[in-house]
């Protein structure tokens, strides 16, 4: 086990004005370039999410919310593999039906991003 005193110095170190400054200087092209290809991917998901939308007739005011959706499918797309994705998504699918979401919009929103819910 550390040192209170270890642990705070080390703390303190990371803290520090310059060295933040000099690692994010040293990543920023790289993390510029990886926002740019994730902003590309993501608009993509929301301009065919709104297509659906629009299709099957949704209220405009309601739209933002399965934009919403689309974003965490997306991201739990990236974040998870195979069972993990489909229960995160499949809990979050249940969340906005059980807000009174339109279910069949929702899934077809989900599969822009790969994942299928099960019986729509």
């Amino acid at each position: 086990m550390r040192h209170p005193a270890y642990r705070l110095r080390k703390y303190d170190a990371k803290l520090d004005p310059d060295a933040i400054k000099s690692r994010f200087a040293a990543h920023r092209d790289t993390m510029v370039e990886q926002e740019e290809a994730i902003f590309g991917e993501i608009s993509l998901i929301e301009s065919k999410a709104k297509v659906v939308c629009e299709a099957a007739g949704i209220v405009t005011m309601n739209i933002p919310a399965y934009l919403n959706f689309a974003r965490q499918c997306y991201r739990l797309f990236k974040k998870f593999s195979q069972v993990s994705r489909q229960n995160e998504v499949q809990n979050w699918f249940n969340m906005w039906v059980a807000r009174g979401y339109n279910p069949t919009v929702l899934a077809r929103v989900a599969d822009l991003c790969g994942i299928a819910i099960p019986g729509y």
